[in-house]
C-alpha cells in the first residue's frame, strides 16, 4: 500500500504495476492463513467454546488488509480500468472470507461474556482486537466503493454486473455497508475501553495502587485495532465531507499517537530493568549469582 501512496505519485506512475504484483503475491498467503489458522485452531487447539479469544481473529484480518491494499492500489496506485477490475472483485471476496466469519467469532465471544467468562488481566487488551476485523472491513469498502464511483466499472463496461449502469449503486451500497461495520467495530471499540477501565480499578484495588500495575507486551494489542478503526472513520470524514468524523477521527489519531509513545517508553524500561523478559529482579540480581537455581 506505502507504494500507491507514496512511491507511484511522487517517483513515477510505473510503480503502481509493482504494487499490482505484490498485491496478487499477498492475496493468496492471506488466503491460506485465513482458511488454514482456523481450521488448525478448530481441529487441533480448540477444546469448547471457551478456548475462543479475540486472537482467534488475527487470521481473518489477513484478508481484511488485503481487501483494504486493494482498494488502496485501486485508487492510488494509477492502474487500469482492467487491472482495477480484477482487483476490486477480489477484494469483495476477501472482504467475504473475513467479515462474516469475524461476526461469527464476535457472536462467540459474546456468549463467553453472557457467561461470566470475562478477560482479566492483561487478556482485557485482546478485547480492542474485537473492533480489527470491523474497522478493517470497513475501510475495504468505504474505499471500494469509492474507486468504483470514480470509474472504473464504467470504463471496463463489460457483462452484465460490471457496467457503468451498475457502479452507482454498487458504490453507494458498499460505502453504506462501511458505515455500518464501523458503527458495529464503534460498539466493540467503546466495550474494550469500558472493560479495560473496569478491570484497571479493580487490579488497583487488589494490589494497592497504582503504581504496581506491570506492563507486558500484551499492551500492543491495542495499537493496530485502533489504527484501522480511526482508519476507517478518516475515509468516513472524507467520503461524507463530515465535520463530527473530521473531528473524531483527529481525536482517535492523538489518542492512538499516544497509546503508541507510551508502549514504546514502557517496553523501552522493561527491557533496560528485564522485567518485560520474566527478571523481576533485574539483570544483575539473578538467582545463579547468589548460588541458588
Amino acid at each position: 500500500m506505502m507504494i500507491a501512496l507514496t512511491v507511484v505519485r511522487d517517483w513515477s506512475p510505473k510503480w503502481g504495476t509493482a504494487a499490482f504484483v505484490l498485491w496478487w503475491i499477498n492475496v493468496p498467503v492471506a488466503a491460506v492463513g485465513c482458511f488454514g489458522l482456523p481450521y488448525l485452531f478448530a481441529s487441533i487447539q480448540a477444546k469448547g467454546l471457551y478456548t475462543a479469544t479475540p486472537a482467534t481473529l488475527l487470521p481473518l484480518i489477513a484478508a481484511l488488509t488485503a481487501a483494504a491494499g486493494g482498494g488502496v492500489i485501486c485508487r492510488y496506485g494509477a492502474l487500469t480500468d482492467e487491472e482495477q477490475v480484477s482487483v476490486i472483485i477480489v477484494s469483495y471476496l476477501l472482504v467475504g472470507i473475513g467479515l462474516p466469519l469475524s461476526l461469527a467469532f464476535d457472536a462467540v465471544f459474546i456468549s463467553r461474556l453472557l457467561s461470566k467468562d470475562q478477560p482479566k488481566g492483561q487478556e482485557t487488551f485482546q478485547l480492542f482486537v474485537l473492533c480489527g476485523p470491523l474497522g478493517q472491513g470497513s475501510f475495504a469498502m468505504l474505499i471500494l466503493g469509492e474507486v468504483i464511483l470514480r470509474g472504473s466499472f464504467a470504463g471496463y463496461d463489460a457483462g452484465e454486473f460490471i457496467t457503468a449502469d451498475a457502479a452507482k449503486s454498487m458504490a453507494y451500497s458498499s460505502m453504506l455497508s462501511g458505515l455500518v461495520a464501523w458503527g458495529f467495530g464503534t460498539f466493540w471499540w467503546g466495550f474494550a475501553i469500558v472493560g479495560f477501565i473496569h478491570d484497571t480499578f479493580n487490579r488497583a484495588e487488589e494490589r494497592g495502587g497504582w503504581t504496581k500495575q506491570e506492563f507486558t507486551l500484551a499492551a500492543w494489542s491495542v495499537v493496530f485495532p485502533w489504527g484501522v478503526y480511526t482508519n476507517a472513520a478518516v475515509e468516513l470524514g472524507t467520503l461524507l465531507d463530515s465535520r463530527a468524523f473530521q473531528v473524531w477521527s483527529t481525536v482517535l489519531t492523538i489518542m492512538l499517537v499516544i497509546i503508541w509513545l507510551l508502549n514504546i517508553v514502557f517496553t523501552i524500561k522493561g527491557i533496560i530493568s528485564g522485567k518485560l523478559f520474566g527478571l523481576s529482579r533485574g539483570w544483575r540480581d539473578q538467582p545463579h549469582e547468589n548460588g541458588k537455581v
